[in-house]
């Protein structure tokens, strides 16, 4: 046999011993990935129906998985891995690739009593040994349910279009925290949220969007479940139907992490456009004599802490209805034109010396006419909710007064305030401060039962003790102070220092 003969014959043999060593080797790993990834998978408490790896092709794929962990349940249609890197797993057994997919997730969330809460992924998390990086995952379509206890009705739902990740990191250490992965950016895109609030409400937006740190919802919306008439039948006290609708809300530099057990959410800068928001409350019904507490307590105890820099509120209509008699129409207060500016919201690091104060700045059209500005301060670490507001208004004629002085309060005014100034501090307990009115011949009348004759005689009793200046030009401030009534909101304490200062100026 000629050498050149021989020489090929052996290069085949070679060839063909090497084509059997990695069928072989393909053999193996396929098997050995197959078994990681089934057992991983079982160790973190998921069921699937098949596991199937095509090493030549670099995928993996699992079937049907559902996974369950402490009340949570998610089931997808499949998830595939593509572009797995086989050395790292030869050399380090750790599962890497290049890209994950995800179709149709359905994720169930049940809010279980703490006894009922399931354990045992904690504790088979401890056995997680191998490392997960995954370069890119994408999830295409799905739903998010999350439910009140054994409910049938979910209390939260949202469908999402699509979610992208970079660079998810899955380890021993990860798992155990309430979100299991780690990864640097993220693009989610949701196209119906809808949250039911309470018995009264519901809250729904049509588009979500996170790209990396920077949110977008649009048409946001708190939404009454029943008329009017229909809500008065659900209470059995004061309550107040809200009917909001929001175009958009923005964040531009949103982050969130999870610390100690709870959510941090941070952000730099909020924009609220475009705001409608319409109060309705019935008078006629028992008052709600629970503790109502000031806004810098309800901040100060939210169970996610909020670092929010400042927030800007634009094009924003505020309507308030009272309906103080069965039958007459509501009181009304409107602002319109609103646009208002809050820096530091926050109850992160109230132990810091240096903690700021939370400011509020507004600036609105009262009942469409007078201009109003208003500034509110409060610092949320003070135990004793101590609070400024200050604030002028101008020209207001007696005609959008009587909007809601004739229904509220039986009365119509006539001629018009010029200006209005005030600046009051308080605390829960107690305020004091000051107030300047300027009118040009403020009348009143009282008006009968009926809301419509007028009552002369007590009409003129009430005008015998008005000052009833041209111009009130030398109206001076007036040392005002009321005690508050804990059963009533920060909006009622503010009335009425308000009230008490336009009875020391009108007396």
């Amino acid at each position: 046999m000629k050498r050149s003969t021989k020489f090929a014959i052996g290069i085949l043999i070679g060839i063909g011993l090497l084509a059997l060593s990695l069928l072989f080797l393909n053999t193996y790993l396929e098997k050995n990935i197959k078994t990681a990834l089934e057992s991983n998978l079982e160790r973190v408490n998921a069921k699937f129906k098949k596991v199937d790896v095509k090493l030549l092709d670099r995928k993996a794929e699992v079937i049907q998985p559902i996974f369950k962990i402490k009340g949570k349940t998610l089931e997808v249609d499949t998830i595939l891995l593509n572009n797995i890197k086989l050395w790292k797993y030869i050399t380090r057994k750790d599962i890497v690739a290049g890209d994950l997919n995800i179709s149709n997730p359905v994720v169930r969330v049940y809010n279980l009593p703490e006894n009922k809460k399931d354990t045992t992924s904690t504790k088979k998390s401890r056995d997680f040994k191998p490392k997960i990086f995954l370069e890119k995952v994408k999830i295409s379509g799905g739903t998010l349910k999350i439910f009140e206890k054994d409910s049938s009705e979910h209390r939260f739902y949202t469908g999402f279009s699509n979610i992208s990740l970079r660079n998810v990191r899955i380890n021993e250490k990860t798992l155990k925290e309430s979100v299991p992965f780690n990864y640097d950016l993220l693009l989610l895109k949701a196209d119906s949220i809808f949250y039911d609030l309470d018995a009264q409400h519901e809250m729904s937006a049509r588009d979500f969007e996170i790209d990396n740190n920077k949110v977008l919802v649009k048409d946001f919306r708190i939404i009454p479940k029943y008329s009017k008439s229909g809500h008065q039948k659900t209470i059995s006290v004061e309550k107040d139907r809200y009917d909001l609708r929001v175009d958009s809300i923005t964040m531009n530099n949103f982050s969130w992490s999870v610390e100690k057990d709870s959510l941090k959410i941070r952000n730099s800068f909020t924009g609220i456009s475009g705001a409608n928001f319409n109060i309705y409350r019935d008078k006629l019904q028992p008052d709600d004599t629970t503790y109502k507490p000031m806004y810098s307590s309800m901040i100060r105890k939210l169970p996610v802490k909020l670092d929010l820099d400042s927030i800007e509120v634009y094009r924003t209509y505020i309507r308030y209805e009272e309906k103080m008699h069965k039958d007459r129409e509501p009181g009304v207060v409107e602002f319109s034109n609103l646009y208002a500016n809050i820096q530091n919201l926050t109850n992160a690091g109230m132990g810091m010396e240096d903690f700021p104060k939370t400011s509020i700045d507004v600036n609105a059209d009262f009942m469409k006419v007078a201009p109003l500005k208003v500034n509110i301060q409060f610092d949320v670490s003070n135990i004793y909710d101590r609070f400024q507001v200050s604030g002028e208004m101008g020209r207001l004629p007696a005609e959008p007064m009587n909007k809601f002085l004739k229904p509220a309060m039986n009365i119509l005014a006539e001629g018009e305030i010029l200006s209005m100034y005030f600046n009051f501090s308080g605390n829960n307990n107690k305020a004091n401060g000051d107030m300047r009115l300027e009118y040009n011949d403020f009348k009143v009348e009282v008006l009968r039962k009926d809301g419509e004759r007028k009552n002369k005689i007590v009409s003129a009793v009430a005008n015998l003790f008005v000052k009833n200046n041209a111009l009130n030009e030398k109206a001076e401030y007036k040392d005002i102070s009321f005690t508050r009534d804990k059963t009533r909101s920060f909006w009622n304490y503010f009335w009425n220092l308000i009230k008490r200062g336009a009875l020391k100026t009108f007396l």
